[in-house]
């Protein structure tokens, strides 16, 4: 009888032995496990810190040179946005006022160019495509009145100015798009609108 409560008694102590052990190996696996998850969102958090911390006060200069306001001034109609976010790793700022029809293309976008922008190289190389666009040729006119410099191409406006460069392009009407660029078209009479506001904000 003794001997078998004795044999009791000795099979309860390792049993509990054995739970403390297991016990304290899933507490330690559990405590390893802990300090990774937790310094992975003091990571993260710092990492969206970083990242707004990096972002300079021209990340959004885009849509300060042309506001929703004016956007849907020049649409004739309500506009989505601003969605905006850097033009490049170099720098800069896009800015964009979409049609809040998601099956149209109808837009507004402002890009205003990196502070390393090559703005006599950038223009050759728009001469140079359009003289080899084809059925129809596509040209660089110049617009007067903006900036340093300023011309259309592609129906884009690009504007120079002493603080940067900046560019505004306006999708109404496929017509104008698929118009021929010897002509100023309406969409580009619109972007030359906003882009008299935008040279007073560079």
């Amino acid at each position: 009888m003794r001997r078998s409560c004795s044999q009791f008694i000795a099979a309860q102590i390792i049993l509990i032995a054995l739970f403390t052990f297991t016990s304290c190996s899933s507490n330690k696996g559990e405590s390893a496990g802990a300090p990774t998850s937790a310094s992975a969102a003091p990571s993260g958090s710092a990492g969206a810190a970083q990242t707004k911390s990096s972002a300079s006060s021209s990340d959004d200069l885009a849509c300060k040179l042309v506001t929703k306001a004016e956007a849907e001034a020049v649409m004739g109609e309500k506009l989505k946005g601003p969605d905006s976010g850097p033009a490049s790793m170099q720098g800069g700022s896009i800015c964009r006022y979409d049609s809040p029809d998601s099956m149209s293309a109808r837009s507004v976008m402002v890009r205003v160019e990196a502070p390393n922008f090559n703005w006599d190289k950038f223009k050759e190389d728009k001469r140079l495509e359009g003289e080899k666009m084809q059925p129809k040729r596509g040209y660089i006119r110049q617009a007067t009145g903006l900036g340093k410099d300023a011309y259309f191409a592609r129906h884009t406006l690009f504007v120079l100015t002493d603080k940067g460069s900046f560019r505004i392009n306006i999708f109404k009407d496929p017509a104008d798009a698929a118009a021929g660029e010897d002509k100023e078209t309406k969409a580009e009479a619109a972007e030359k609108t906003l882009a008299e506001k935008a040279v007073t904000r560079m």
